[in-house]
């Protein structure tokens, strides 16, 4: 088996130097960004590393299959919509929707919130005997 790296832990010092440089980064107001690469962010990620929170201090650049991939999800969810825009025109429930687009019902439903598309309902009760 290989040998995990038991992390030891910190000083007070140490912990003061980190909470002072966490602090600084907050200030900065770069608590949310993950790939910042300013003097801040390297001077905690390299304190991180040293005291063993992070397994390296370089920050890397996300690659653009992320972007890609979110363009691409966007771009299915505009394709339904219009799908399902022209279903629910035609009278139909959620769930014979879901059923000719190959969709979840809960997805249609989602969408439909987001798009305010009005879905009909089917009545329910005794049918009329005329």
């Amino acid at each position: 088996m290989s040998k995990v790296k038991k992390r030891v832990r910190p000083t007070r010092e140490q912990a003061q130097e980190f909470n002072r440089r966490l602090d600084a980064v907050v200030d900065a107001g770069h608590s949310s960004n993950l790939y910042c690469d300013c003097e801040l962010c390297q001077a905690l990620a390299e304190q991180a590393e040293l005291m063993g929170y992070r397994e390296y201090s370089i920050i890397k650049r996300p690659s653009d299959k992320w972007d890609r991939r979110k363009q691409t999800y966007e771009r299915i969810h505009q394709i339904d919509v219009v799908k399902m825009a022209n279903l629910a025109g035609q009278g139909l429930t959620s769930a014979e929707m879901s059923e000719k687009m190959h969709r979840s019902k809960s997805y249609i439903n989602k969408l439909a919130r987001e798009f305010d598309i009005k879905i009909f309902t089917k009545k329910r009760g005794r049918k009329p005997c005329h």
